[in-house]
Formats: structure tokens, sequence, C-alpha cells
């Protein structure tokens, strides 16, 4: 390693050089990104799945004791034949054939492994009834499941549902901090496209300040619709054609299926059947061949 000179101050305050290593370009340019540990947790729950006819007087959707079996066949992908499992209490193994040294009256033991109200709780220190609850046909997670046989149970994965919970929250405020900001020539057009409200049940034209309380509400509860459709080019360009069909510019009902241009009766083009009018003409104005009639029809609008 090669070594510097630096000036620095002695136990009797006088200035002196020492020699101080200098870590090499090689060495400078190593980064070590340490990846936080997942943190395991003490227990794993698991949950039974599908529908299950239940005559109790709590009216859960689960018997309030279902229990399963302690053997199982399964494909084994690690070795790519099928084999016998087996959970034992004590044992740590799960697998039949290695369990032949066993004494018959512990093979022959039968765990209650039971689910009480659907739910069925595994402490972190039974690492063998963890692997034979996921290595079994039952477990709706299970990869190559065999044949005939069906999904009874399913792993709750906490803390995978706490940050979908925190990534839904952080959507749902990114969408109202763009509704609550949006100036109002992107708010109009959007809220349109949105299908809110403009006009109440009276037929009164609606203050935007009420527009956008809705425009909020929308926000809140469709993050994912609002901000995908946020400021897209094609909202704008439904805003300004379905404002000309209104005013008259274009005609879409004179002749069934054809847009016509509304003055000159001129034709603009074919409306496939079954498409709304509104939407084909706004896709039809972001293609090459709709080019010019956005053109003519956005100058018309100013």
């Amino acid at each position: 390693m090669a070594k510097s000179t630096k000036r620095t101050i002695d136990d009797n305050g006088n200035i002196v050089e020492v020699q101080a290593p200098v870590e090499s370009p090689e060495v400078q340019d190593i980064k070590i990104d340490v990846a936080p540990k997942k943190k395991q947790p003490k227990e794993y729950v698991f949950q039974l799945v599908g529908k299950f006819y239940v005559n109790s007087p709590n009216k859960l959707p689960y018997p309030e004791n279902y229990m399963i079996k302690n053997t199982d066949i399964i494909f084994d992908e690690e070795s790519g034949t099928e084999r016998n499992i087996r959970y034992l209490e004590g044992v740590s193994t799960i697998y039949e054939d290695e369990q032949d040294h066993l004494s018959e009256s512990k093979q022959k033991q039968r765990p209650d492994i039971r689910f009480i109200n659907g739910f069925l709780k595994v402490p972190a220190n039974k690492p063998s009834l963890l692997q034979f609850l996921t290595k079994s046909n039952m477990f709706d997670k299970k990869k190559n499941r065999m044949n005939g046989t069906i999904a009874v149970y399913t792993l709750l994965d906490f803390e995978a549902q706490e940050e979908k919970a925190v990534e839904d929250t952080e959507r749902r405020m990114d969408a109202m901090k763009m509704a609550m900001n949006a100036p109002e020539e992107i708010m109009v057009p959007h809220a349109k496209f949105l299908g809110i409200k403009f006009i109440n049940i009276h037929g009164v034209e609606r203050a935007l300040r009420a527009v956008r309380v809705d425009y909020l509400n929308f926000a809140d509860k469709n993050p994912e619709a609002f901000i995908k459709s946020y400021n897209n080019p094609l909202v704008k360009v439904n805003y300004i054609v379905s404002n000309a069909a209104k005013l008259g510019m274009i005609d879409i009902g004179s002749i069934k299926g054809q847009a016509l241009w509304g003055d000159t009766k001129k034709f603009i083009a074919q409306i496939p059947d079954g498409k709304d009018p509104i939407t084909f003409l706004s896709e039809f104005s972001l293609t090459e061949k709709g080019k010019d009639f956005f053109t003519q029809l956005k100058a018309m609008s100013e």
C-alpha cells in the first residue's frame, strides 16, 4: 500500500510530518453494499383457503377446528422424484425414507396439526413442521403439485402485506397531491375524462372548487387510474374532440359510422362498429393519419 506524508501535532505541541497509508485507486473504487438482513419472524401463520361448509355459531368462514394429516406424497424438485413425507414431532427430517431407523411406535405417531378458526400458528423453533407444511401439496404455493390434490392453506406474509399497504398509501398521497396542485387547464379536461360531473342535478354548472373536491375524492379512491391518466396526451385530445362535437364542429350523428366536419360535411374518418365516436377520434388524432385532422380541429377550437 502506498504511503503519503501529512502534518500533525505531537504530544509536545510541535508540528511534525508523519507517513500515512494511502489506499490505491483500485481499493478506493470498491464499494461494498451490505444488504439489510431480513428479520425472521418468531412464528409463522398459516390460513385456510377455499370454501368450507361451516355449521358454527361464530359465523366464521372456517370451521372452529380443522385438522390435516401428517403425511403426503410429493414431487421433490431437488431429486426429481416422488417422495413420501411425514411430520413427526422431535424428528429433524420429514422424508419417510430417512425415518426408517425410528421405532415403529414413533413412526405411527399422529401429531395434532390443527387450524383453529382458520389459522395455524407455528413457532420458528419447529423447522420440521414448517418444512412439512410448505412442502406438502396442501400448500397453495407448492410447485409441481401432484395431480388430484388441492390447496388447503396458505402462508401469510405480513411483511409483504405491510409493504403493500405502505406503497398503496404513498400512491394515494401522490395522487391526491397531484389533484390538489393540478392547474385548471389540466384538471378540467382530466376531470371530464374521469367522468366527474360539471353540471349538478338541476342543470346548473358547478363551481370549479366543487369539481376539485370530487377530483380529489377520485384520486383518493382510484389512485392508479388517476395517476395513469393524469396529464396524458389522450386526455387532452379527448377534451378538445368532445368540445368540438358539442359545438357542432364535428358531426358524428348524421351518418352512422362516419365522422364529418360540421360545416362542410366533408368526410373525416370511418368509425368502427361498437366504438365510441369520441374515443375513436381522440385515438385517431394521435396517429399519423389523423395528424392533419387534429391540427385543423385545434386551430378551429382556439
